[in-house]
């Protein structure tokens, strides 16, 4: 669903799940992830995870507004599912957005990749267990 804001040219995208397949998801956050966004993408994978999705494509393309808080929530939540036994793909093109993520980004953690096609790429060329 698109939303129009004050500058009819500025489309708001809101955060959206799409599942492809038994294990796989891709979440787009949309356009805006501050504290008062998170809780949808949250839940989000809470119910992805319920169901049974281990294979996560965090897609963050078009993500252009920001707090830096929020984005850390993220990165830690990720860092959560991959503990868990999940395989995190997360893609960003945003400058601000990847310098502020490779900042985030642990060893053997989460990947991330310039495009959501890269992410879903490395998904699905990845051995089933």
């Amino acid at each position: 669903m698109t939303t129009f804001v004050s500058d009819p040219f500025k489309a708001v995208i809101e955060a959206t799940v799409r599942r492809l397949g038994e294990r796989t998801c891709v979440i787009n956050v949309g356009t805006d992830l501050r504290h008062i966004e998170m809780p949808v993408v949250e839940e989000a994978v809470r119910g992805a995870t319920r169901d049974g999705v281990t294979d996560i494509v965090f897609d963050l393309t078009y993500l252009r507004h920001y707090e830096t808080f929020a984005l850390v929530r993220l990165a830690r939540e990720w860092d959560v599912l991959t503990e868990a036994g999940c395989a995190v793909h997360v893609s960003a093109r945003e400058s601000r957005v990847v310098v502020d993520l490779e900042r985030l980004a642990g060893p053997g953690g989460w990947q991330l990749h310039a495009s959501t096609i890269g992410a879903l790429r490395a998904v699905l060329s990845a051995p089933v267990d």
